[in-house]
């Protein structure tokens, strides 16, 4: 019987184990990667990306935006769809025979209050998102429309 020394045992090939380091190094890659993406507030989206989605989803009504909506600011934006800490401007514009008309805009401070529009304008620092949406002007009339969303810090 053939007796094996102390050497021969435990052993690998150094491109098998160069190989098991790197998948275990991609696994590892992938994993933080996926959890990063899935962790909130880890989004690299700017975020009147995010606010102008969630303020679409409040004001849209079957996918479509009634004239009027932004009358009454306090009720067409819920705060929790407003972004903690910034300052938020929405506006929504149509076209017309004559034009773009506006319908209305709303300022939304950074505790979700909302505050006259008319007083204040976004600064050039604001991070702007401009979106085409569907505006119903009467019953059975869709005109095209503008929804824009301005976001800033204080």
């Amino acid at each position: 019987m053939p007796s094996s020394s102390r050497c021969d045992r435990g052993q690998t090939e150094p491109i098998a184990a160069l190989f098991a380091v790197v998948v275990i190094a991609i696994a590892i890659t992938t994993y933080g990667g996926v959890l990063m993406d899935l962790l909130p507030g880890q989004s690299d989206r700017a975020p009147a990306d995010v606010t102008a989605e969630r303020v679409w989803g409040q004001l849209e009504r079957d996918g479509v935006y009634d004239t009027g909506t932004l009358s009454n600011p306090s009720n067409a934006v819920d705060r929790s769809a407003l972004p903690r800490g910034f300052n938020v401007y929405v506006d929504v514009t149509y076209l017309t025979d004559d034009g773009w008309d506006a319908d209305g805009e709303a300022m939304y401070a950074p505790d979700g209050s909302v505050y006259d529009a008319g007083s204040v304008d976004p600064p050039e620092r604001a991070d702007v998102f401009v979106r085409p949406i569907p505006v119903r002007t009467s019953p059975g009339v869709v005109e095209t429309g503008r929804l824009s969303v301005a976001v800033w810090e204080r």
